[in-house]
């Protein structure tokens, strides 16, 4: 086992490598490492690649904490964002299959397995395959977290999916997808451009041209256990629309204008952007106001839900709108 950036040619190599990518978020990449430790995968067929993004907080302790418990290594870049950390971990890796995690899950103990699994049954190189990420029970219970998964969507979201079904390069989610290293090194890695947001979608984008299938696989589990705030969500949505901007000038075809949603962007911008701070202000008010109301043990009704996710609905698809704006205008 290794904790350094180096990598530990003498051990075989495994068959898998899940590749961790973190900024200043220790105490829950602490959480992403503690579930790795029990995984039923034997753990000279994994290894565990911890890249930190440089953080300034206690990372560096909490992946040593870590080194004589899992076949680790970590590596330490300046902060460059997310498509850059993977692309290191990438590269620091010479197993045959590659997982992206994020460091605000953690993995259930079979994640691992099902990945190889899947991975001994769809076998084409350009096969990758989709795990199923879950919210915490506590998660569950947010109106909020509730409404961006299983409502609104604005995060990852299994509505619709069954098991075996063969996706577009659109489910080619970070975080909760595997593939074949050497497909990645032959047809295209992550574009650096991307900071944060559309780093899997635009690289899954490219690879569909080689062939790129996902494959949904629920079997392979994990759980995520961050919760983030109205405000805390928006501008995560902001940032997804600047990924949005960039991603919509690098490739003209109609698909991915489609998906990035560019043209609705710009006319909701136009009309909205007035009211923005009064449309966020409301949702955030409706927010502590339902959350009150529920641990008073007061019945919450149907019309306060409904107007409840009215009000996400409509801070969440502005702010990404906002978000665009401010890509374009970078451009």
């Amino acid at each position: 086992m290794s904790s350094s950036g180096r990598r530990d040619d003498s051990r075989p190599t495994p068959a898998l490598a899940a590749i961790v990518c973190t900024f200043n978020r220790s105490g829950l990449l602490r959480g992403m490492l503690e579930s790795l430790t029990t995984q039923t995968l034997s753990a000279s067929a994994f290894e565990v690649v911890v890249v930190d993004d440089g953080s300034s907080d206690d990372t560096p302790q909490v992946v040593d904490a870590f080194k004589d418990r899992l076949p680790l290594q970590s590596v330490r870049q300046r902060h460059a964002g997310l498509a850059s950390a993977k692309n290191h971990g990438l590269f620091r890796t010479r197993s045959p299959l590659v997982l992206f995690l994020d460091d605000d899950d953690v993995a259930d103990s079979g994640l691992l397995e099902q990945h190889v699994i899947a991975h001994r049954r769809y076998q084409a190189a350009s096969d990758a395959v989709l795990g199923y990420t879950g919210l915490s029970a506590e998660l569950r219970d947010d109106p909020l977290m509730d409404f961006v998964t299983e409502v609104g969507r604005f995060q990852f979201s299994y509505p619709g999916l069954h098991a075996g079904d063969a996706l577009d390069y659109a489910y080619f989610w970070g975080g909760r997808t595997s593939c074949k290293r050497s497909f990645l090194l032959t047809h295209g890695v992550f574009n650096q451009v991307f900071r944060f947001g559309c780093e899997d979608i635009e690289l899954g984008y490219r690879l569909s041209m080689h062939g790129l299938t996902v494959r949904y696989h629920p079997a392979a589990k994990s759980t995520m256990v961050r919760s983030m705030t109205v405000d805390q969500f928006c501008e995560r949505l902001a940032r997804q629309g600047q990924s949005n901007a960039i991603f919509s000038r690098l490739h003209a075809d109609p698909a991915v204008q489609r998906w990035t949603e560019v043209a609705e962007a710009i006319q909701l911008w136009e009309k909205a952007s007035p009211a923005y701070d009064a449309i966020r202000r409301s949702a955030h008010l409706l927010d502590a106001a339902y959350r009150r109301k529920r641990e008073a043990g007061l019945e919450a009704h149907d019309d306060d839900l409904r107007y409840l996710h009215r009000a996400y609905w409509m801070a969440c698809t502005i702010s990404k709108a906002k978000g665009t704006m401010e890509g374009l205008a970078q451009a």
